[in-house]
């Protein structure tokens, strides 16, 4: 009898054993479809993280030309007539009569 109860448990912890290494494969084989096949997969998440970087300096770059402008909007409002000039003496060029200009290549 001490045979016959030896064997018996032999083949049940045998059978556990290949229960467990059926979980373990199975346990692995999700793991697999989880990071690789089904979306998002690892690397789409990759790319995302990179593309939110991205988005956060596209923000900041957007809103120090926010601040310039409304730096402009408000000087512009404050003294319209020195902006408008400061315009068209930088950007077109123009002075009045009897100026010289001197450009200075650097």
């Amino acid at each position: 009898m001490e045979q016959s109860s030896g064997e018996g448990r032999s083949s049940t912890d045998s059978s556990l054993k290949k229960i467990l290494k059926l979980f373990l494969f199975v346990l692995l084989l999700n793991t697999f479809v989880n990071l690789f096949i089904s979306k998002p997969t690892i690397f789409d998440l990759i790319k995302l993280r990179s593309l939110k970087k991205e988005v956060a300096e596209n923000i900041k770059k957007e809103l120090k030309k926010r601040e310039k402008l409304e730096s402009l909007y408000n000087e512009l409002k404050r003294n319209p007539k020195e902006v408008k000039e400061r315009f068209i003496r930088e950007y077109l060029f123009k002075i009045k009569e009897g100026e010289k200009i001197i450009i200075i290549n650097e």
